[in-house]
């Protein structure tokens, strides 16, 4: 009898370095490098639990850059480390080998998930599966996202965002992509990156051709410094195979002020990409989970419903003004001199 190794879900995170210039928009972390490491831990912590409380069978794995993180994190920051070792996910370090030119300051990090692949994706273990997945990340049906990856051969999978042609995207569009020399496509899919899931051996075949389309394109004066783009780019000169899973996986933008086409129907959805939820479900939950009261997340995690709400997706007035009065509240307690508030987990 054949053993099925279980599949590897890895999350991977670039730790800046104090006085570090970096722009990620939905953090809402400000310039401060250790604000926003710990943005992006709660969210690793929050992924993390949503998997072990569904009980599937599954590896997790989370790529840093630094070998003790501790160097650049805050007490709260550390907690989060200690919370993510509880859940039982493996730590691994990787050099951010694929980085994009200094200059670059919007997402510098997305092209890091070049290095999470290389350091995760075992080479003697072709078939073995893998799941790269962004941090703002919640699994509501991980088991039968594992169950139906498989059948695409080498494709990998991903989720397509639907912009317009000539919307510009991190200085490019999927239009200006459709012009570059050997296009199958004037108006090519866009490949978003917080999903990239398949066989170990096609995941390390993607970063080779990468490399060297990212070679080529800068050779003929072409910059594409996110992974998005040159993701995207792949796909339209027939250099890697996508296929599109927007069946299991969607990004969805929340609040009243995006103007997203988010998915129709996110409770069929088994991964929310959840990007500006960061400063405040992510937050909430991190929260419950460093102080260890994370019963009523599991309880959340375990109905659709109650999910959607937690995390602001639908019917979700109530939901966002307790966020709202949670995060004033932190706010306030940093305020008061720090004889009269003890430590602080959640802010």
């Amino acid at each position: 009898m054949t053993v099925v190794p279980a599949p590897v879900v890895v999350q991977y995170l670039y730790l800046h370095a104090p006085g570090d210039d970096f722009t990620y928009p939905s953090a809402r972390a400000g310039s401060d490098a250790g604000r926003l490491a710990a943005r992006y831990l709660e969210c690793v912590a929050v992924q993390a639990a949503s998997l072990r409380f569904s009980g599937v069978d599954c590896e997790l794995m989370l790529v840093l850059n630094l070998e003790d993180p501790r160097a650049v994190l805050d007490e709260h920051g550390i907690a989060l480390l200690g919370v993510i070792e509880e859940l039982g996910v493996r730590r691994v370090t990787a050099p951010y080998d694929h980085a994009p030119d200094p200059d670059v300051t919007m997402f510098y990090s997305s092209r890091y998930v070049f290095d999470a692949i290389l350091a995760t994706a075992p080479a003697d273990e072709p078939d073995r599966q893998l799941w790269l997945v962004d941090v703002d990340c919640v699994w509501r049906d991980p088991g039968r996202a594992f169950a139906t990856l498989g059948a695409e051969g080498d494709a990998l999978a991903c989720v397509t965002i639907g912009y317009p042609p000539d919307w510009d995207v991190s200085g490019s569009t999927r239009a200006s992509i459709g012009t570059l020399p050997g296009s199958t496509e004037p108006v090519p899919p866009w490949i978003g990156g917080e999903l990239l899931a398949g066989r170990a051996g096609a995941l390390r075949g993607l970063v080779a051709t990468c490399e060297d389309l990212d070679a080529e394109l800068a050779a003929a004066g072409v910059r594409l410094p996110t992974e998005e783009q040159l993701l995207t780019a792949a796909g339209a000169l027939d250099r890697a195979r996508f296929v599109d899973r927007s069946d299991l996986a969607g990004r969805i933008w929340t609040g009243p002020r995006h103007q997203a086409a988010n998915p129709e129907d996110p409770a069929s959805l088994a991964l929310w990409h959840l990007p500006s939820e960061k400063g405040l479900s992510f937050r909430r939950a991190a929260a419950a989970l460093v102080r260890r009261r994370a019963g009523a997340l599991r309880r959340d995690l375990g109905e659709t419903d109650r999910a959607l709400k937690r995390f602001n997706i639908t019917g979700a007035t109530s939901t966002r003004l307790r966020n709202d009065a949670w995060l004033m509240t932190q706010k306030l307690r940093t305020l008061l001199p720090t004889r009269h508030r003890g430590t602080t987990h959640g802010r």
